[in-house]
């Protein structure tokens, strides 16, 4: 058991625990008993729909490659990945891998490819949060709130250079070769045993993997058709973000304006990219919470409707990802042994 991920969990319930607290666990109470739970399942099939378009987005890549993928693998795979990421710290980033190590496994293709597929859908991902970000900016600054907007401005310097950082080292295979070792380095000297097994894969995947993973990566930069009909997908699924936001504040009849729950959404999405805790689990619970009352929202009705939206969106995907993770990891283990083909 990883006691430090544990430890960081228990953290996180913590923080949640303090909040609920700070916001008045008899007041959350009382409006969750006049919760509408129509708005709630409303809320869950919009997340539904925003997690198929994300999967419909990847599949469009893996086409314009003519990889023969099964939805139900990519969805699985996906799910996979979701599980890693929210149980990872920092950007987010720990699921790419294990969902291309997944996806490769079950269709029987290289890493190089499948591994471009995903993070050109990573890059995908962030167009739509490109606009979103201004748009959140500028409703903060006509609202005459100048120490949220310089937190917008502020977040938004620090996504545009993550992006920039990543976009710097996905097209240069040097720079992807130099990270790739400095990745290796730091398991070496956290697990050097674990390290030592695995040495002689990974330099396969360094000399050999690179190279096809930065070609196909070039390729989909310039496939106008996937690149455009990825990118539809991409705001879908964004667009489901921020109306699934909305249905939160539904289910306890409390009025609030699209462009809020933008602010916020666009606000934790950076801050979640920047946590040490898995998934920043009670920290953007935290942070959507006093965007909302900074933006004029009572503070029980801020919290309630943030823990409704982080429940759909982040504790229940975990629990669903990690069966998805248990499953393939078995299937696979099977196939190893010859038992299933």
């Amino acid at each position: 058991m990883d006691w430090k991920k544990v430890s960081l969990f228990g953290v996180a319930i913590g923080i949640i625990a303090a909040l609920l607290w700070w916001a008045g666990i008899d007041e959350v109470i009382a409006i969750l008993k006049r919760a509408r739970i129509k708005y709630l399942v409303l809320a869950f099939f919009v997340y539904i729909l925003g997690l198929l378009a994300w999967a419909m987005r990847w599949k469009v890549l893996i086409d314009a490659l003519n990889m023969e993928a099964p939805f139900s693998k990519i969805l699985m795979a996906l799910m996979a990945g979701i599980f890693v990421n929210n149980a990872t710290p920092g950007a987010r980033g720990g699921g790419e891998p294990v969902r291309t190590y997944f996806l490769a496994k079950e269709i029987e293709r290289p890493y190089g490819p499948v591994f471009a597929t995903v993070m050109m859908d990573r890059i995908l991902d962030l167009i739509p949060v490109v606009g979103m970000l201004a748009v959140a900016t500028a409703y903060v600054y006509s609202l005459g709130s100048r120490s949220l907007a310089i937190i917008l401005i502020f977040l938004d310097v620090v996504f545009f250079g993550l992006v920039a950082l990543t976009l710097g080292i996905l097209l240069s295979e040097r720079k992807t070769k130099g990270a790739l070792r400095w990745f290796f380095k730091l398991v070496e000297r956290l697990l050097p045993v674990v390290a030592e097994k695995y040495r002689e894969k990974f330099e396969r995947v360094v000399e050999v993997d690179v190279p096809r993973f930065q070609n196909d990566f070039r390729f989909l930069i310039t496939h106008k058709r996937a690149f455009l009909l990825a990118t539809i997908y991409s705001t879908v699924s964004w667009l489901t973000v921020v109306v699934r936001g909305y249905y939160a504040f539904l289910v306890i009849g409390y009025p609030i304006k699209f462009a809020d729950v933008v602010v916020v959404q666009m606000v934790g999405m950076v801050v979640g990219m920047l946590s040490v805790i898995p998934g920043g689990a009670g920290l953007i619970e935290t942070v959507n919470s006093a965007t909302y009352v900074l933006l004029g929202i009572e503070k029980e009705h801020a919290v309630t409707a943030t823990l409704l939206d982080r429940l759909i969106s982040y504790w229940i995907p975990t629990a669903v990802g990690a069966l998805a993770t248990t499953h393939l990891g078995a299937k696979i283990r099977r196939k190893k042994k010859g038992l299933i083909r």
